[in-house]
């Protein structure tokens, strides 16, 4: 569908439907303290977006920020894959999707591990679908509307004919905790995972995720050993990991031919969350417009000194967001910036919240020409060449044209 098809639609079915038509990016230079940046050169990159490229010559730095409207645009995680694993660059995942998404922007996204290559090492999820369960450090996810940074957890339940187990995992497998392990995975389980594994096959294929709801699991199964072959999981069946019993505390009863139920899904702090697309990363440089003490302490010194960096902040409204690439490791061109003063720039640009990306090598700012899969790395990576990273988060446009 050509461009223009596709934004008269678009405004169609906003005004059949009440909606707030898109806002427009303020027109108004991005001006930063000199002692921040030297220099700003803002480009139009689509409408609801722009393209700021900051200097600084004495420490020195270069950065490029894409400013995205939110109210017309939305965030969407990539992968590339069915599962958590896969390596692939930031720039082949946007320009791998499809021309009526409207994608404009990306930027690489979580840390990740080398083996099992690829698998993020917090939440990935992707248009409702979840690959990487939660692990222990922050995410930026959105429930389709709403943008927010916060730490997720695996919350639910497993009911046997012996009572109830708490979930403690889905996705994110580990020795002492109760958990969950479906086809998204990917991944084998080990050794230490296998000590007490059984199968559970949907019962007339509701085990499937629930319609209509997000990276969730509201089915019936039927319990039957595992064998040695169930190390990973395939179609809509799931492996359920227990650990050795707690001193003290009864062991879960568990027997073959037993018929249980999954609820399953995901939550912060607050209580359940509905989540459409998340990516992980770490630290917190920026809540409530603050610099976090987590700059100062997350990783070892050589994390929190000098890096190119990646990172992403939102305004208090979450109506902007602001996706920020840091060259460095370059001398003469740019040296990169500490966690700090990643914090720092989220301040000066107007983010109240903020979060810290995988950086180094897997720095990448990808722009994507309107109307086709034409891509273009605006920044500088360290690596000389664009390294592939576990996932990305990718900007799509609601609205059309600069």
């Amino acid at each position: 569908m050509p461009p223009f098809v596709r934004h008269a639609a678009v405004l169609l079915a906003c005004s059949l439907a009440g909606c707030r038509a898109p806002a427009h990016m303020d027109a108004r230079p991005l001006t930063l303290a000199a002692t921040m940046a030297d220099s700003v050169v803002t480009t139009p990159v689509a409408q609801g977006a722009r393209l700021h490229r900051l200097v600084n010559t004495t420490l020195p730095w270069r950065a490029f920020v894409l400013e995205v409207d939110l109210t017309c645009s939305r965030l969407q995680a990539l992968k590339g894959g069915a599962t958590a694993v896969g390596r692939t660059t930031t720039s082949r995942l946007l320009a791998a999707l499809p021309d009526d998404m409207d994608a404009i922007a990306a930027i690489n996204a979580d840390f990740f591990l080398f083996a099992p290559p690829g698998v993020p090492t917090n939440l990935h999820v992707e248009r409702a679908v979840m690959l990487a369960g939660p692990g222990p450090k922050p995410v930026i996810f959105t429930d389709g509307r709403r943008v927010q940074i916060d730490s997720v957890i695996a919350h639910g339940r497993l009911t046997t004919n012996g009572g109830d187990l708490r979930l403690e995992s889905w996705n994110r497998p580990a020795p002492t905790r109760v958990g969950i392990v479906d086809a998204r995975w990917g991944v084998a389980l080990d050794s230490l995972e296998r000590r007490q594994v059984w199968r559970l096959d949907p019962l007339a294929g509701r085990g499937a995720r629930a319609p209509g709801t997000a990276a969730s699991l509201d089915g019936r199964y039927r319990v039957r050993p595992a064998v040695s072959a169930d190390t990973l999981v395939f179609g809509d069946t799931l492996l359920v990991h227990l650990p050795p019993p707690r001193p003290g505390s009864p062991a879960p009863t568990m027997r073959a031919g037993d018929t249980v139920r999954i609820r399953l899904g995901l939550a912060t702090a607050r209580g359940p969350v509905r989540i459409t697309d998340a990516v992980g990363g770490r630290p917190i440089v920026l809540a409530d417009s603050t610099i976090t003490r987590d700059v100062d302490t997350e990783g070892n010194a050589g994390f929190r000194n000098l890096n190119p960096r990646s990172a992403i902040g939102v305004n208090r409204a979450r109506t902007r967001a602001w996706l920020a690439v840091i060259d460095g490791r370059q001398p003469g061109y740019s040296m990169g910036m500490t966690l700090r003063q990643v914090g720092e720039l989220m301040q000066a640009l107007g983010a109240t919240h903020a979060l810290n990306l995988d950086g180094g090598g897997s720095s990448a700012l990808v722009l994507r020409s309107s109307g086709d899969t034409t891509v273009r790395v605006v920044n500088r990576p360290s690596d000389q060449t664009e390294r592939p990273v576990g996932n990305a988060l990718a900007v799509l446009s609601r609205c059309i044209g600069t």
